[in-house]
């Protein structure tokens, strides 16, 4: 597993080898100093010195490096004066001419601090303790000038080899260079190679939510098809089984109205028979009331001319009643004359003849009146009883006339009747003819249909056996899209782990959550707040509500930071206020690199609540729109409004009045796609952070 370069780890190391270099040397010559001493070879008023320098020094730079750590600056020093010290002393009081050779182990190892200078230093503070100590050899008598020729090597050797260690120091540096030269244009195109690849990481991450969200919208309208399908087969059972019936009833009906049909033909002929009747009726009516008004006029005529004959026949009978009144004179004349005639005598014979014949004139004229007058009379009588019988033959003939009239209108509506029933049964015929005609297409359009449900029937099964398959394929896709999100995700965790996605991609304007640290993990209290800025390897954030606290510098927090689809989690951050704001601002040290996590796949819930949407940049517009869709990490609306055509990356907030969760009617998003479908533009949405609220009110309410 790699590591990141830390220069005070390697600081650390060194410090640590060469004080294992310099224990090893101190207890070899601990050891050969004893064993010199118990030869006789060292006095021993020189053990106490000895073993003072020797591990005192030692002993010094050990607690040392335990109080000041491992990476501890000074301790090369403390070994070069230590050992130094201990080094004048053994070649100043050893016999042998190899103890200058006892400042090689240590000088090689002082080459791991790759210091120029400091090995100069060295070397010069080895060559200054030889030359003194040959001067106090010398002064001592301990060597004889013989022995100049000796030290003038030692020195030259101690020379060389730290001119030698000095070169090697600077081919090490040089080489170094060299080479971190060449690591840093090779990791300058790496980071440019690493930066591409995050920001591809990050189209992926966004490619991989938008197919993912198109993915189950399509799962959830494949599902909604399926059901659809399944629903509308069952409805296109019974639809058949209906159009089965249909055509059965329609056949019995087409078979009843043929019938009917039969039936009204019969009936029409019937009835012109019948109009034809009532003409004929009518007619002979219309004579009978012309005969009746000829009978009428005809009686009335004959009353006039009984009123005239009765008129004529009191005429008569006054006439009569003349003629006996002239008879009764004339018999009163005869009479007369008789008398006269008789007074007469002989002369008045002949008149008494003519008296007589008079009389007998009259008695005659007198029969006849009586036998007229009895004839006038029964003729009176009888003409009387013919004028009641002619009174009563026209009063029947005037009430038959009547009665006549009436059963001529009568007749003469009937008839009319008749007509407009022949007519409307013509109607009546004409438009069963017609609903047979239809009645016929109508079987055959049901056998037409009955095919064309068969017909459809098999495309519902064809179209439900491929959205089956196409929903299946939409698992396989979600599979295969999970395992490349799981893929980009184990890759941006490495990206994090290599320290190439860190502090530096922290924006102003994301949101954050600082949670505190409670014995190494993060409390159950969390303050949200926004990212003012970023530099220094320091986060300044201003908090929502409470800040907090930055008073206790041993405080330590946890902070998560949601970058476009990755969650950065950063532990171990201090906090303390930032000057360089205002008080409601805080400074939060990071001083760790983050911990890499892919944001989680939240189950997305189907609504359909109308809202309204304003742009972060514009919120003097007001769009509205309709909820698609929701989860603990986004949403989905879709809106007619041209604006949101080319809408990707811009920020919005989306106001849903009626949303049962409060945390849930006003959200804030980032567009990650927007399609067009026929003029309806749908817009999906990146939340800045996760909501739990609206994920457990999705977990509730709706299951896949």
């Amino acid at each position: 597993m790699s590591k990141v370069y830390d220069a005070e780890e390697f600081k650390a190391r060194a410090n640590v080898k060469t004080r294992k270099v310099w224990f090893i040397l101190n207890l070899l010559l601990t050891g050969q100093y004893y064993s010199n001493v118990t030869k006789g070879t060292y006095e021993q008023r020189y053990i106490v010195p000895f073993l003072l320098l020797c591990w005192v020094p030692y002993i010094a730079g050990s607690v040392y490096l335990k109080i000041k750590g491992k990476n501890a600056s000074f301790y090369r020093s403390i070994i070069t004066i230590g050992y130094g010290l201990f080094y004048g002393y053994i070649v100043c009081t050893s016999q042998t001419m190899l103890s200058f050779a006892y400042i090689f182990p240590v000088a090689s190892m002082i080459i791991l601090f790759k210091d120029r200078k400091f090995m100069i230093k060295c070397g010069v503070f080895n060559t200054v303790i030889l030359i003194i100590a040959s001067v106090y050899k010398y002064m001592t008598g301990m060597n004889s000038v013989a022995d100049i020729d000796n030290y003038m090597l030692q020195i030259s050797c101690i020379m060389l080899s730290y001119m030698c260690y000095v070169m090697s120091i600077n081919h090490l540096n040089l080489s170094d260079g060299a080479l971190t030269d060449s690591i840093k244009d090779d990791l300058d195109r790496v980071v440019k190679t690493v930066e591409q690849v995050k920001d591809s990481s990050n189209m992926i991450v966004d490619g991989i939510t938008v197919v993912r969200e198109l993915e189950e919208e399509n799962r959830q309208g494949a599902n909604f098809v399926v059901s659809s399908m399944e629903e509308l087969s069952r409805n296109n059972d019974i639809l058949h089984d209906k159009t089965n019936s249909s055509t059965d009833m329609t056949t019995k009906i087409n078979n009843q109205v043929e019938n009917v049909a039969a039936l009204i033909n019969d009936v029409v002929k019937l009835v012109s028979e019948s109009v034809e009747h009532a003409d004929l009726s009518s007619k002979e009516l219309a004579d009978v009331v012309e005969s009746t008004d000829t009978m009428a006029k005809l009686s009335g005529e004959v009353d006039d001319i009984l009123h005239e004959f009765q008129q004529e026949f009191e005429k008569v009978k006054t006439e009569t009643g003349t003629i006996e009144e002239i008879n009764s004179q004339t018999n009163l004349l005869a009479l007369n004359a008789s008398i006269e005639a008789a007074r007469a005598g002989e002369a008045g014979k002949g008149f008494a003849v003519v008296a007589d014949e008079i009389r007998n004139l009259s008695d005659e004229t007198q029969e006849s009146s009586d036998r007229i007058m009895a004839a006038l009379g029964h003729l009176g009588d009888t003409s009387g009883r013919m004028l009641e019988s002619v009174k009563r033959i026209l009063s029947i003939i005037q009430e038959t006339q009547g009665k006549v009239v009436k059963v001529n209108d009568s007749v003469a509506g009937i008839a009319k009747d008749s007509n407009q029933i022949g007519q409307h049964i013509g109607v009546v015929d004409s438009a069963m003819q017609e609903v047979e005609s239809s009645n016929r297409n109508l079987v055959d359009n049901m056998s037409q249909i009955e095919s064309v449900m068969q017909v459809i029937q098999d495309c519902i099964t064809n179209a439900d056996d491929s959205t089956k398959i196409m929903l299946s394929k939409y698992e396989e896709s979600s599979r295969n899209v999970n395992e490349i999100e799981s893929v980009v995700g184990a890759m941006m965790e490495k990206l994090g782990i290599g320290g190439f996605m860190g502090i530096q991609d922290i924006k102003p304007g994301m949101r954050c959550t600082v949670r505190q640290l409670v014995s190494g993990k993060p409390s159950n209290r969390d303050y949200s707040g926004e990212i003012i800025a970023q530099k220094g390897g320091a986060l300044f954030v201003r908090f929502d509500d409470e800040d907090i606290d930055v008073n206790n510098s041993s405080l330590k927090f946890r902070i998560e930071i949601v970058a476009g689809n990755v969650l950065y989690h950063w532990t171990d951050v201090s906090a303390k206020r930032a000057a360089e704001y205002k008080e409601d601002v805080c400074r939060l040290e990071v001083s760790t690199l983050p911990s890499i996590v892919n944001r989680r796949k939240y189950t997305r819930m189907p609504i359909h609540n109308k809202c309204s949407i304003v742009f972060e940049d514009n919120a003097e517009i007001t769009f509205t729109g309709e909820m698609v869709n929701i989860s603990a990490n986004g949403f989905a609306f879709t809106t007619r409004d041209k604006e949101f055509a080319d809408c990707n990356g811009k920020n919005m907030i989306v106001s849903i009045p009626d949303f049962p969760v409060e945390q849930g009617r006003l959200i804030e998003g980032v567009a990650i796609r927007s399609t067009d479908s026929d003029g309806s533009y749908i817009v999906g949405c990146r939340m800045p952070s996760d909501s739990i609220e609206i994920g457990n009110y999705v977990n509730r309410n709706y299951s896949e």
